[in-house]
């Protein structure tokens, strides 16, 4: 083979040569300096930010023929072995593969051996969170009693998945992930002493894809080396890593902030047919809505936003014409949406129906969507937005402030038409009730699963009472909650031409008539009854 992968040609050899884990760097080699090396280390974070690197590198100054030094030469015998991965007393495990007790116990065993060619015997394992629950004890003697010319490295991105009594026993470092303006400057770097160009735009498409990851940028930048024909465009990382562009993304906010369905769809139908993967089109619209939370929320956003100065701009450009409850109601939907599609055969249905449910809120079920028709109702209204605690009683005016005679502002009241005379009896609806479990199901599995184990018992005027047996208060209490009872509602409606309200008691086996509701005379309370379809069961005084 005559190419060698651009990770490995430029993977550093000093420490100096390490971007982003200035602390970590600084702290070993200070160690060094002042004979401070411990027996054991644990150096975790995330993926490709040089965790296997700065340990053979630390290997390398621990062993150097002019070590041990910060900063080891990487011409004597000992570095050359190690660089090229033939020493004999630097070992790696990977720990993936040789997680059991017995390379385990060998490892004990050989450890004890003094070192052949260098001072110390240096262990590098990797992936050290594989490692069976019987292997973890099998090494705590030996990093807590090591020989003194041993070093253990324990190498992991899931440190949490490690027993404590390892953790305990070991010097961490965590490694950050590496930023983008610090990736950008390393690919230039690269791409310059490799001999081909690159645009600034592509160079920020590649970093931002890597996620901090200094292996994941320079993977893409080798493969986008053999891909080009000459300078490297943002056109061709685009294709080649099947990622939404910037200008996209921004194109799907706006469209989802100006409520345009049809632009929405349009844009899903835009991005299937160039062939981009629609679960990674929905990551990038949810990572853009999450960059949009943040450049809403304050002035230091561009600490908080690892881009480029051109994004930073459109995103808060963006953010100033976007309201921050719709920007909170599309993270959610979108967060649910990639977690269902991450499983369905369907993704692209997903993604259309969750921007249709956003652009649309009369369209959307759920409690955000209730809200989102609310604040529309007030806006065509012309009144005061609804708070969370009404003031029930006035205000008591200051001493600066002149005294109103009377109260003027008319009160809205929420009328509700009596109920339409039903021209069904229980008896059918338990006759009908297998029909309305499948439609149930087929709009929301959730609801299914609690409306399952329930009994229709009566009908009390429009209000169907559904029953559930004793020790299913998480049933009734879920099936109470807006999102889902309006999907069973629309199954009853849909079964049986007209509609019905869901009402869920808890029974004992026998048919229990509801509780009569309690009349109430103060008209807000009774307003929000109205509204949330609540029931009062109970009216205390207050303290």
């Amino acid at each position: 083979m005559s190419h060698v992968s651009f990770y490995r040609k430029w993977r550093p050899k000093t420490f100096d040569e390490v971007i982003g884990q200035e602390r970590v760097t600084r702290t070993l080699q200070n160690a060094i300096r002042a004979n401070r090396v411990v027996h054991a280390y644990l150096f975790a974070g995330h993926r490709g930010t040089g965790k296997t690197t700065t340990a053979r590198i630390l290997a390398k100054a621990l062993n150097c023929a002019q070590g041990p030094t910060p900063t080891p030469d990487n011409t004597c015998p000992n570095c050359e072995a190690i660089t090229a991965g033939y020493s004999v007393d630097v070992i790696e495990i990977d720990a993936a593969s040789n997680r059991g007790i017995e390379e385990i116990r060998e490892l004990r065993d050989r450890i004890r051996l003094a070192p052949t060619e260098g001072r110390y015997k240096v262990y590098i394992i990797d992936e050290a969170h594989m490692l069976t629950t019987e292997a973890a004890n099998a090494l705590l003697k030996t990093l807590e009693e090591p020989p003194e010319h041993a070093v253990l490295i324990l190498v992991t991105t899931e440190p949490h998945r490690l027993p404590p009594t390892i953790l305990s026993r070991c010097q961490r470092f965590d490694f950050r992930r590496v930023s983008q303006k610090e990736l950008i400057a390393r690919l230039r770097r690269i791409a310059t002493t490799e001999g081909f160009s690159i645009d600034d735009r592509a160079l920020a498409i590649i970093t931002a894809s890597a996620d901090g990851s200094v292996r994941d940028a320079e993977s893409v930048l080798d493969q986008l080396a053999a891909f080009a024909e000459g300078p490297i465009t943002a056109q061709d990382v685009l294709t080649v890593l099947g990622i939404l562009e910037e200008e996209t993304a921004l194109r799907f906010a706006d469209a989802i902030i100006a409520r345009g369905v049809i632009d929405c769809l349009s844009l899903v139908n835009q991005v299937v047919s160039e062939g981009k993967d629609v679960r990674q089109v929905i990551r990038t619209i949810l990572d853009h809505f999450r960059d949009l939370l943040v450049a809403k929320t304050g002035d230091r956003s561009e600490e908080l936003l690892d881009t480029t100065e051109a994004r930073l701009k459109a995103l808060q450009a963006q953010a100033a014409r976007a309201p921050l409850e719709d920007i909170l109601r599309a993270l959610n939907m979108l967060v649910a949406t990639e977690a269902e599609a991450r499983w369905s055969p369907q993704p692209r249905l997903l993604l259309e129906i969750a921007l249709i449910r956003l652009c649309r809120p009369e369209m959307d079920p759920t409690l955000e969507g209730l809200r989102a028709r609310l604040q529309a109702l007030e806006q065509r209204l012309g009144s005061e937005p609804v708070t969370d605690q009404p003031q029930l009683s006035p205000r008591t005016p200051t001493r600066d402030e002149p005294k109103a005679e009377a109260a003027t502002t008319p009160m809205v009241a929420v009328v509700e038409d009596d109920p339409p005379s039903l021209s069904i009896a229980i008896d059918e609806v338990r006759r009908s009730w297998a029909r309305v479990l499948a439609e149930v199901k087929r709009t929301k599995m959730f609801c299914h699963a609690l409306l399952i184990e329930g009994t229709p018992l009566e009908l009390n005027g429009s209000t169907l009472v559904v029953g559930l047996r004793t020790g299913f208060n998480f049933h009734v209490e879920n099936l109470h909650k807006p999102e889902n009872r309006t999907v069973v509602e629309g199954a009853l409606k849909r079964v049986f031409q007209q509609p019905l309200r869901l009402q869920c008691t808890i029974h004992n086996g026998e048919s229990k008539p509801a509780p009569a509701p309690v009349a109430l005379e103060d008209p807000v309370v009774n307003a929000a009854v109205q509204l949330f379809g609540a029931q009062v069961v109970e009216v205390r005084k207050a303290k």
